[in-house]
């Protein structure tokens, strides 16, 4: 299949195509961890009130899912604006369809929480810098702040986990087009009403 050369600021074509099975390792196992999020708690939840029945048990459980969640976005994690602006890229190049105005609103659901967890990882490394030396890893002073920041990661890795398959179906269309482009036949110029006439043929 041959390829033209992309923008600098994107991907090579075999670049992307490794992020996205890295995007799609990532969406697989995100939904397993949720499932067992979503057993845990209908389990361990009251079925009126959906209060936790022990708290602290609850707790410890969802930092789990928050933790294991984080890990598995790492793989995707230093390329995702990547991701995201190639799927623009490709997106602008598709012909409007009411499938391409909603990649549209998810792109940019997507770049909204690219975004989101960039921050959240500068001021966790900022955080980390300032605390005592004596905060370590299993330590509360290390380990409460940590938990916290993964806690208000996970809304943005589950925005990832609910609309990064955009990512994936633009790809797919935009290879689609690339190989089978539009059998729409392109409409020849208008003529001109008249052809100029040869020198000294003015009557």
């Amino acid at each position: 299949m041959t390829t033209s050369s992309p923008p600098p600021s994107l991907p090579s074509y075999e670049a992307h195509r490794l992020y996205l099975r890295q995007l799609a390792t990532y969406l697989r196992e995100s939904r397993q961890i949720l499932d067992v999020w979503d057993a845990y708690s209908d389990e361990h939840c009251d079925p009126e009130t959906f209060e936790p029945l022990d708290e602290a048990a609850y707790g410890i459980r969802q930092r789990r899912r928050d933790t294991d969640t984080l890990n598995a976005f790492g793989r995707v994690y230093f390329h995702a604006d990547v991701l995201v602006d190639t799927a623009e890229h490709q997106l602008a190049r598709l012909p409007a369809s009411s499938a391409t105005r909603a990649h549209a609103w998810q792109i940019g659901e997507l770049r909204t929480s690219t975004k989101k967890l960039y921050e959240l990882h500068r001021q966790w490394l900022d955080l980390r810098g300032d605390l005592p030396k004596d905060a370590v890893p299993g330590t509360a002073a290390y380990d409460e702040p940590l938990a916290e920041s993964r806690a208000e990661a996970w809304h943005y890795l589950d925005q990832w986990g609910i609309y990064g398959q955009a990512l994936i179906d633009i790809n797919t269309q935009a290879q689609k087009q690339a190989r089978h482009p539009s059998d729409t036949p392109v409409k020849a110029p208008p003529p001109p009403e008249a052809a100029p006439k040869p020198p000294g043929s003015r009557r």
